[in-house]
C-alpha cells in the first residue's frame, strides 16, 4: 500500500536520517538547516516523492487492482489529471514558501518562472510513471529489479542534495 512507502522515511528521519532512503535523506538531514529556503524544502519533498515513492506507489495500485501501467489509458489519464489539480494550488502554495530573495525573484520574473517549475513537475510525474513501467517490466527479476530501484533512490538524493544547497540569502522558515 502506498502509505507503506512514505511512513518509513519520515519515521526513520525522525530518529536517525541515516536510516532513511537514499531519497528521503538530504531532506530529513536538512530540515533543521536555517540556510535552506522553505521552498527548497518542500521541492526536496515533491522530488522524493515523485521521482521514488510515486513508481513504486504506482506498481502497487496494478499489484493490486490488475492491469498493466504500459496498456491502461484510463488509469495514466487519471494519473495525469492530478498535474491540473498542482497547477490550481501551485500559487497558493509558492506564495506560502517564497520569502526574501526568493519572494522578489518571483514577482520580478512573473508567471515565467512559474510555469517552468510546473512544467518540470509534470516531466518529473511522466518519467515517475515511466519507472513504475520499468518496474512492472522487471518485476519477474527481483535482482535487476531491486538493483534498478536502489538506483532510482540513490540518483533521487542526488537530486535532493542539489536542491537543498544552502543559499543564506532567503530568511529562515519557522
Amino acid at each position: 500500500m502506498l502509505t507503506d512507502i512514505l511512513k518509513p522515511a519520515p519515521a526513520a528521519g525522525d530518529v536517525n536520517p541515516s536510516r532513511a532512503p537514499s531519497a528521503w535523506r538530504p531532506l530529513l538531514c536538512a530540515r533543521r538547516n536555517s540556510g535552506i529556503a522553505r521552498l527548497q524544502l518542500a521541492l526536496a519533498g515533491m522530488n522524493a516523492h515523485i521521482n521514488r515513492d510515486l513508481p513504486q506507489g504506482i506498481v502497487q495500485v496494478f499489484e493490486a487492482l490488475g492491469g498493466d501501467p504500459s496498456s491502461d489509458e484510463a488509469r495514466h489519464q487519471d494519473f495525469d489529471s492530478v498535474n491540473d489539480l498542482l497547477e490550481r494550488v501551485e500559487g497558493e502554495v509558492k506564495a506560502d514558501f517564497s520569502t526574501g530573495v526568493i519572494g522578489v525573484v518571483d514577482v520580478a520574473a512573473g508567471r515565467v518562472d512559474d510555469i517552468a517549475a510546473m512544467w518540470n513537475v509534470r516531466v518529473a510525474r511522466e518519467a515517475a510513471w515511466t519507472n513504475a513501467e520499468v518496474l512492472w517490466t522487471l518485476r519477474d527479476i527481483p535482482p535487476i529489479r531491486g538493483a534498478f530501484f536502489d538506483t532510482l533512490d540513490r540518483s533521487t538524493g542526488l537530486a535532493g542534495r542539489g536542491l537543498l544547497i544552502a543559499t543564506a540569502i532567503d530568511t529562515p522558515f519557522t
